[in-house]
């Protein structure tokens, strides 16, 4: 168990039975969720940074290249090849860029939730093992992915590679 986890367990002890059980029962979606989002950004950010630092290699390599150009030479087919590589480096770029647009949008659909949560606090001392499950029900219809989803339910999974989803 993680302090976090203890310390809400402990804390939501002292809170009459309804808000404990919703204490206990949402508290550790947001762990979940707070550590999907952690590793979303560290793998967008490795990824960006290789890109990065890939595209400034080729930038390099096409600018010695340019200064050694003779007209209609082989040189030009390498640049030509160059040319290429850079565009594929630039698409791999805006892929990885995606993760801030996503993280932003799990961050927000959190952090609302975290709000929601805390406003109705201080009316859930009778709050039943119903109404926690309907508080993660309309939490998990706010998800856009389906990594979001899994993650709620507590499933294992790995974020998705290839998909460019621009929010």
């Amino acid at each position: 168990m993680s302090p976090q986890a203890r310390k809400a367990k402990k804390e939501a002890a002292a809170l009459p039975l309804g808000a404990a059980l919703m204490s206990e029962a949402v508290i550790p979606i947001w762990g979940r969720q707070l550590a999907a989002i952690q590793h979303s950004v560290q793998g967008g950010t490795v990824e960006l940074l290789s890109s990065v630092a890939s595209i400034l290699g080729l930038q390099d390599q096409l600018s010695a290249e340019l200064k050694n150009l003779p007209p209609d030479s082989p040189a030009t087919r390498a640049l030509q090849q160059l040319n290429e590589e850079f565009q594929q480096q630039c698409e791999q770029a805006l892929r990885a860029l995606q993760f801030s647009d996503r993280v932003v949008q799990m961050i927000d659909i959190l952090y609302q939730d975290t709000e929601r949560f805390c406003q109705q606090l201080p009316g859930m001392a009778q709050a039943t093992a119903a109404d926690a499950q309907a508080w993660l029900d309309a939490l998990e219809t706010r998800y856009t992915t389906d990594e979001q989803r899994q993650f709620h339910r507590g499933e294992d999974t790995k974020p998705a590679q290839d998909n460019v989803e621009f929010f």
